[in-house]
């Protein structure tokens, strides 16, 4: 009875859910599973925004100035324009709330927890960078050890 009692609690508690996202497939698969998953919940978009992430084109870091920084932005912006896209007209309506955050992204997503007061993570398995045949990337595999709330790795 007790047991009964607890569930139906949490079924009615406000959740919110950080759902990391980095533009990869399986970021998207992990949104789409917040969304059909907790459909009551406030979900939380992020991207962390890597101020060290040095991609095939460059063959430096970046400087880090206002306009790079603006640049990453309007590049977040996309993303989470895109993500939204890619759902389909079903999702339409649902209100998802977007946050961005500047550093390496497992330590980003792991503040970015505290500082949006989310209940739990849906994050993908592995990101962009994922090295092929692994179960779990680097940042999904920091992030597992480091928050201090319930994280599912969708794949």
């Amino acid at each position: 009875m007790a047991l009964r009692a607890f569930v139906a609690n949490t079924e009615t508690m406000s959740r919110s859910i950080l759902v990391p996202h980095d533009g990869s497939s399986n970021a998207q698969a992990a949104f789409k599973y917040a969304l059909d998953t907790f459909p009551n919940a406030q979900i939380i978009l992020f991207h962390a925004i890597d101020p060290f992430e040095v991609t095939p084109a460059d063959e430096q870091l970046p400087a880090l100035t206002d306009e790079w920084l603006d640049d990453q932005r309007s590049r977040a912006a996309q993303l989470f324009e895109d993500a939204r896209g890619d759902l389909g007209d079903e999702y339409e309506t649902v209100d998802v709330e977007t946050e961005t955050g500047i550093g390496s992204p497992a330590q980003t997503i792991v503040a970015a927890v505290d500082g949006t007061d989310a209940d739990q993570i849906v994050m993908g398995s592995k990101g962009r960078s994922g090295a092929p045949g692994a179960r779990m990337g680097s940042t999904a595999e920091l992030v597992v050890k480091r928050v201090d709330v319930p994280v599912t790795i969708v794949r």
